[in-house]
């Protein structure tokens, strides 16, 4: 059951994609009447969850896809980097430049590594909270790789 309501969730998001690619559209009643005219029934408040997950903008009167931010690769930062060190059994502290810690949590974050549950950054710490002693260890490896 779960996979048929994420399947036809994928699908409608999808379609609402493609719809916004295809033309212009100007309210979610449009939308809402386009997705019904492909097979995908649906509310204004889903549609409304649907438009801010796909980061979906009204510019100009129409709702327009945002394109996805652009995050540099952990390799890229490498000499940004200073260092990881655990901060008890859930939680690493990778040090990096003056000013780099965003760019720095953002590219461990699209890194995508294993158990990484997400990132706080200040200005030269990146405090990165893990879901394991394992993804500590991983995420400690990875870093010590680039330096």
């Amino acid at each position: 059951m779960l996979d048929r309501f994420m399947s036809g969730y994928e699908d409608r998001r999808a379609a609402i994609q493609s719809i916004l690619a295809e033309g212009e559209v100007r309210s979610q009643t449009e939308l809402l009447e386009q997705l019904a005219a492909r097979g995908h029934r649906s509310n204004q408040p889903v549609v409304s969850r649907d438009l801010r997950a796909l980061r979906v903008a009204k510019r100009g009167g129409v709702y327009t896809l945002v394109e996805q931010d652009r995050v540099t690769p952990l390799e890229q930062l490498r000499s940004l980097l200073r260092g990881a060190t655990p901060a008890g059994p859930y939680q690493v502290v990778v040090r990096c430049e003056p000013g780099a810690a965003s760019a720095i949590a953002r590219a461990l974050e699209a890194d995508e590594l294993q158990g990484l549950v997400g990132t706080v950054a200040g200005d030269d710490t990146v405090f990165a909270a893990v879901a394991s002693q394992a993804a500590s260890r991983r995420l400690r490896r990875r870093v010590r790789e680039l330096l």
